[in-house]
């Protein structure tokens, strides 16, 4: 596993879609931290700490850039025919899977720290610091954070398995975690009321403006994200078998 992910590390060394979609990332982060930074004010001040978990518990939109690295790793692999040297050389298929989750998670992971930090620092040398209130609330958010970045980037990599193709990947990537709010949307437009909050990622997914003592949401936080990540992975080791890439 280690060998493959230094693998993976040095042809993102090489590759500039990497970097396009590293400064994408870094353009989108600098600007929603300019964004809360200029809203705070001293009427309504923003403590380090806070802003730090706010960046990091947001962010959604440099999430889908990753989702679209991901898929495009996947594509390039198949499009050059490089999959079958992988595969050719005895590597298992389900390493090669969790080796690009991994990768990409972590990467996402670091860049959303590296910017929570900025955020932490700039607010807090102009309205302090401050303390956590809930810590325990913060660990399970940033642990659900974590849950929800990896589902999307194996989301991403499952469905581009299956199409080969990184915008098409991408988009169902995006798709799939949110069907639950579609069919609410479509059914809601014939006037068909229904109610899929109970399977819907968004119902449960933790905030920095609700913080409190109160952890009883985490559960379902956990089972819904838990359930979205094993049905993907299930998934994409399912397609890799099925396909014969020698």
């Amino acid at each position: 596993m280690k060998n493959l992910i230094r693998g993976h590390i040095y042809q993102l060394k090489k590759d500039r879609f990497f970097f396009g979609c590293l400064a994408l990332a870094c353009i989108l982060l600098g600007s929603s931290i300019r964004l809360s930074f200029s809203l705070a004010s001293t009427v309504n001040p923003v403590m380090g700490v806070q802003g730090l978990f706010d960046i990091f518990l947001g962010g959604d939109t440099v999430l889908y850039v990753f989702m679209l690295l991901t898929a495009n790793i996947v594509a390039e692999t198949y499009r050059s025919g490089a999959i079958k040297n992988i595969i050719g050389r005895g590597i298992a298929k389900k390493q090669y899977y969790l080796s690009i989750v991994f990768l990409v998670s972590a990467a996402y992971l670091l860049v959303m720290l590296a910017g929570s930090v900025v955020m932490g620092i700039l607010v807090g040398s102009k309205f302090g610091m401050g303390g956590v209130p809930y810590p325990a609330y913060y660990a399970l958010a940033v642990i659900a954070r974590i849950l929800f970045a990896i589902a999307h980037i194996s989301f991403a990599l499952t469905t581009t398995i299956y199409t080969r193709n990184a915008i098409t990947g991408t988009v169902f990537g995006f798709v799939i975690p949110n069907i639950p709010k579609i069919l609410e949307m479509i059914l809601g437009f014939f006037r068909i009321p229904i109610d899929l909050g109970f399977i819907k990622i968004s119902t449960y997914m933790p905030s920095g403006y609700s913080a409190s003592n109160d952890l009883s949401s985490f559960l379902p936080c956990f089972a819904v994200l838990c359930g979205y990540l094993i049905v993907s992975v299930f998934a994409g080791f399912r397609l890799l078998n099925r396909q014969d890439v020698k």
